[in-house]
Order: structure tokens, then C-alpha cells, then sequence
């Protein structure tokens, strides 16, 4: 099932906004243009398209529309206090191998980041399990807030893992380990894929994982779902790269720290690198050669560049990409870089990241350049649909300026 169907339930009015500078998302911007949304999509987009009659007309005289952003892995609706264990969903602890974990189950459309992340421009996200070598599937959700955008368990996006030094403790102390452990599950995976009824019968050797597993692994096996692996030291990618090509799998790099070093053959294999700017400096031996200006390195390279935010920085994703910016990253490609390219590197292009017709009505209106800290989220779109300011900070705001006495 392709996981954009979940969503229904969009207005069925028409918006068009007006002379509005377009940032499509691929790197090209219009002036002047007007959009029109419907049905949940993007039916119009040009300078000579009028706005339908019974439109709800948008004056985008001096703003920015842009597509919503995207965060790749994130633990919205998974974790609310990350130190509060009762609200915390975004992994099994202790547990080595669980590709049948499905973030999806856990997930909470209502939770509290939801409004804050999309005044900052986010409109969805992929919940993402956090723990162990094979933590489990991640899920593509829109950030509606609604009980009716329940994402389904069924349609992961992706299967989420890890190797470096903390993979390799977990797998008995050394990096070999972690590539042993992958290599047995996916060649479990492989062999329980075309033996079923062998295995049903008994008829097979054991394997190490249970079949509610070896089915979470099969599609990932076969190439239809990216693997993504949390991995910084260079070496480690090189490996990453290696089961990757051995085991025909489609991998994206997730923290990359020192991926700026093996920028060469991840560009050739055409892997993604899922990057964080501000997270850039040597905090462990896996990061000893992070640098500041590693993100402007990959895409100079030509390797497809995703940028994302730490798991304590939920909303700021457009800050990471203005950070990226400020050390030399090309302007149109940080901005691809939270749209289209996230949407690529799990394969949802075709209904995600740009501003072009047929496409998913995800935009976000700004006052201003989108990266500048003084701009802001004037409207949000997600499917087509006007959604609230109604975040809880902003209703405690509301509140307390009640309280405060007029001047004199």
C-alpha cells in the first residue's frame, strides 16, 4: 500500500495564492506566480493561472511559498519527555535485532511537538524507531494532529538500524560482530523468503530470527524498502557500503559524521547521507573528523544530501539548513535538502517535496526567506487543508498576557 494514501479526509475548497514567489523545491524559484490547491493536491502553477471562482483567495504579495518540509527520522509522536519512560515509544531497549518493531504501532497523531514543528514549516514527518541493529520499520506521517492521520503499521517507509561503536558493544564488543549479526539475519531473511512452506512444515534449518521478523526483513531483502543506518566513522560507511552492495540493499547513511571522508564512493553508489549541521564536532572517535562544513562537501561531491535535526531539537529543521548555509552549502540545495530529497531517498518523490501539479498540497506560506530566523510561518497547507496555530506554548502565551495589567 502506498503510505500516502493514509491520509484522507481533505477539504474539498479551493485556495489560491496569489502572486506568491515560488520555491519549488528542486532548486528553482518563480516570481509572481499564483497556486492553486485542490482535492488535496496542486492543480495549478504560473503566472498566468486565475484564481477559480469560488477560491479562498491568498494575497502572496512579498512571501515565500515553499513545499513542507520533511524530517527523515524523527521521534515525534513517539517520544513526548525523552527522560519520562511512560511517554517515550521509540524503541525496545535491550534488544538486538527487532526488524518487526513498527514505530507506526506506537505512534501518537495528537502529541504535543506536532504543533510546534509545524509553525516551523514541517508537515510531516517518518517516525523512526531509535534502538538496536535492526530497531524496526519507520513510518511516513502528516502532521495534522488528527486521530484520522493514524499512520498504517502496514506501509513503512524504511527499516532503521545501526553500526558503529555503539552497535558494535550491543553485538558482543567488536565492528565484525555487527556485520556478522546483519549478514545472518539478511541471509535468514533471503533463504526464509523462498522456503516458506518448508519452513511451515519443519522441514527447515532454524533460523535466528522469528518469521514476524524475517517478514519485516524481506522487503528491505529484496530492495523495495531502504535500509537506514545511523553511522559516523568513515570506515564504518565504507563497510556500510559494502554489505550494502554484497547484500543488494538500498542504504542511506544517517548521521554521516565523517562521511565528508568516503564522499567519493558514497556519490558513485548514489547513497544518501542524512545529516545534522549543528551536530558537526568531534564528540566521540566515530566523529573525530566531523567538520562544519561537511553538508557543503557531500553535495559538492554529488552526493544526495538530506538534512535533519536532533532528536531534542524537533522543530528547527530549517535552522539546521540556514546553518548549512552560513558554511558554504548552496542555498537552493539546503532547501531541497528538507523537501525533495527526503522525499527521494524513501522513494515518495512522485507525491512529495516539490510544488508542481499532481503533487501533494504539503506548502508552507512564509513572510520571508524561509531560512532567516526572522520569517515566519504565516499559513501551513497539509493536503490542501489550513491548519491551526494551536500549539501549547502559544495558548500558555495567550493566556498569561490576559493576566498582565493594561499601562496606564
Amino acid at each position: 500500500m502506498n503510505p500516502l494514501s493514509l491520509l484522507v479526509a481533505v477539504s474539498l475548497s479551493q485556495v489560491a495564492i496569489e502572486h506568491v514567489r515560488v520555491e519549488v523545491g528542486d532548486g528553482r524559484a518563480l516570481d509572481d506566480v499564483t497556486v492553486v490547491l485542490s482535492g488535496g493536491k496542486v492543480q495549478a502553477v504560473g503566472a498566468s493561472v486565475a484564481a477559480p471562482p469560488a477560491a479562498t483567495r491568498v494575497d502572496g504579495r512579498g512571501k515565500v511559498l515553499t513545499p513542507g518540509f520533511i524530517e527523515l527520522h524523527s521521534t515525534i509522536g513517539l517520544a513526548e519527555v525523552s527522560l519520562e519512560p511512560s511517554t517515550t515509544d521509540d524503541g525496545l531497549d535491550g534488544q538486538l535485532l527487532v526488524p518487526g518493531f513498527r514505530a507506526a504501532d506506537g505512534f501518537n497523531p495528537q502529541s504535543t511537538w506536532i504543533p510546534f514543528a509545524r509553525e516551523e514549516g514541517l508537515t510531516s514527518v517518518v517516525a523512526a524507531p531509535t534502538h538496536g541493529l535492526l530497531a524496526g520499520t519507520g513510518v511516513w506521517v502528516p502532521l495534522t494532529g488528527r486521530l484520522d492521520a493514524m499512520p498504517d503499521p502496514k506501509a513503512p517507509v524504511a527499516m532503521f538500524g545501526a553500526a558503529g561503536s555503539g552497535a558494535a558493544d550491543a553485538a558482543g564488543g567488536a565492528r565484525g560482530g555487527t556485520w556478522l549479526k546483519l549478514r545472518e539475519a539478511f541471509a535468514d531473511a533471503r533463504a526464509w523468503g523462498k522456503n516458506k512452506a518448508a519452513f511451515e512444515q519443519n522441514r527447515w534449518r532454524p533460523l535466528a530470527l522469528s518469521p514476524v521478523h524475517l517478514e519485516a526483513l524481506w522487503p528491505v531483502v529484496t530492495g523495495k524498502l531502504p535500509l537506514v543506518l545511523a553511522v559516523d566513522r568513515a570506515s564504518d560507511i565504507l563497510a556500510a557500503l559494502t554489505f550494502a552492495k554484497e547484500e543488494g540493499v538500498r542504504l542511506v547513511v544517517l548521521g554521516g559524521a565523517e562521511a565528508w571522508l568516503v564522499a567519493k564512493p558514497l556519490a558513485a553508489a548514489k547513497v544518501p547521507v542524512v545529516l545534522v549541521p549543528s551536530e558537526q564536532v568531534p564528540g566521540s572517535f566515530d566523529t573525530l573528523r566531523a567538520r562544519d562544513d561537511a553538508a557543503t562537501l557531500l553535495a559538492q561531491a554529488g552526493v544526495p544530501l538530506v538534512l535533519g535535526c536532533s532528536d531534542f531539537q524537533k522543530r528547527r529543521l530549517r535552522q539546521e539548513a540556514g546553518i548549512a548555509v552560513a558554511y558554504g552549502l548552496d542555498r537552493a540545495t539546503a532547501l531541497s535538502a528538507i523537501t525533495l530529497m527526503p522525499a527521494k531517498a524513501l522513494g515518495l518523490e512522485k507525491e512529495l517535496g516539490t510544488i508542481e501539479v499532481g503533487k501533494r498540497a504539503d506548502v508552507v506560506l512564509w513572510s520571508g526567506d524561509p531560512l532567516e530566523l526572522s520569517s515566519v510561518a504565516e499559513q501551513v497547507f497539509i493536503a490542501g487543508e489550513a491548519q491551526p496555530f494551536d500549539g501549547r506554548q502559544r495558548a500558555l502565551v495567550e493566556r498569561y498576557l490576559k493576566r498582565v495589567p493594561a499601562k496606564p
